[in-house]
């Protein structure tokens, strides 16, 4: 029906009109920082987007109570779980000076206000001998809230140039709903409708000119209601596999298992000490490289533009993975593995093997030292 889309609707629609605030409060929440090893941006640019876009949620969920077919008493109680880690993303976005491990313990803290008042803990995973542990809150409740936790900063970690993180995530909430709606679960369908509209919205303004960002509060926020969003689909549908939502995120979450290896392993750091070796940094500095050396003069804002849409496609291939083996449990396992494969092939073809990634990280270690 054509009244389903209406949160879709007005929640792109709001996000529109008022990310402009945004930009035009960057003084309180803006990246000036272009010397940092992530950094792929030139010009002071605000970090606030992602509040906009909460705000047009909440408006969307509003509106979709009012004149909406379903009872949205769960989804309102889930979006309220999600403000402690929304508000330390957005105090990351103004003040630069939340430590990470502080972020985490926000994520945290909205996953477990959620298992308790928003049904998020979750049912299966389709392992046997996991699931049979499942039936323990004491297992299942802090495998919940790793999961959650770990969806959130796997948003975070994937938003380095413009439209990248809110591709992805268009990609991974339209696979929910598209699932959502296949199994006729309305109530999952219209929270990820309101979340498409929203991130829509947004993506206007971010992509391809960069002219507002994610920022912390936002990537947090996508991070998060994915990840419930996905635990409760998975336990209120039977049809669907457990799998289905890993895979429909597989580049995110192999992005970040990587990414952990690289620094913990590889780098010898900690295990969220920020780097320039993400697969999106490495697509960057190619396209960097060859602008150079053909001496075409590309501002950095259109290289940046250029580096979304070749890992769009990774959230393409794991969108259309996942639906087309939606029930097929072994089949997403080797679909996931497949994709691990392929990434680690891609990462190490652009140059981004252990060897080099450890120089980059020494070189950079004596030009901070230098700079100290």
């Amino acid at each position: 029906m054509l009244i389903d889309f209406l949160p879709a609707a007005f929640a792109a629609t709001a996000a529109a009109i008022l990310m402009p605030l945004a930009i035009l409060a960057r003084r309180f929440g803006h990246d000036d920082d272009f010397d940092g090893v992530q950094k792929v941006h030139e010009i002071p640019t605000s970090r606030l987007g992602g509040v906009i876009l909460v705000i047009a949620y909440f408006a969307a969920l509003a509106v979709a109570s009012r004149f909406g077919p379903t009872t949205l008493t769960a989804a309102v109680a889930l979006a309220f779980c999600s403000l402690p880690v929304v508000l330390i993303g957005a105090s990351e976005d103004i003040t630069r000076a939340i430590h990470p491990w502080h972020r985490l313990a926000g994520a945290v803290a909205s996953a477990v206000i959620a298992s308790y008042f928003a049904s998020g803990i979750i049912a299966r995973v389709d392992l046997p001998v996991l699931d049979a542990w499942l039936a323990y809150l004491p297992f299942a409740l802090p495998l919940t809230w790793f999961m959650v936790a770990g969806a959130c900063n796997a948003m975070n970690l994937i938003d380095g140039a413009h439209g990248l993180a809110g591709g992805v995530a268009l990609m991974m909430f339209g696979g929910l709903a598209t699932m959502a709606g296949y199994v006729g679960d309305t109530l999952i369908l219209t929270q990820t409708l309101a979340m498409i509209g929203a991130i829509a919205g947004f993506m206007v303004w971010n992509y391809p000119r960069g002219k507002v960002f994610l920022g912390d509060a936002g990537a947090y926020f996508l991070g998060f209601m994915y990840a419930e969003l996905a635990v409760q689909l998975v336990a209120r549908n039977d049809a669907i596999s457990a799998w289905f939502v890993i895979a429909l995120a597989t580049y995110p979450i192999v992005e970040t298992l990587y990414s952990m290896y690289r620094r913990k392993i590889v780098l010898r750091t900690e295990s969220m000490q920020p780097d320039a070796g993400h697969l999106h940094s490495l697509i960057f500095h190619q396209l960097v490289m060859r602008a150079h050396s053909a001496q075409a003069k590309e501002s950095v804002r259109r290289v940046n533009a250029r580096v979304a849409p070749r890992l769009w496609l990774h959230g393409a291939v794991c969108l259309g993975a996942a639906l087309v083996l939606h029930a097929n449990t072994v089949a997403l396992i080797g679909f996931t593995v497949l994709y691990v494969i392929a990434y680690v092939v891609s990462y190490r073809a652009l140059g981004g093997g252990e060897a080099r990634v450890a120089a980059v990280a020494r070189v950079e270690r004596r030009e901070s030292q230098g700079n100290s």
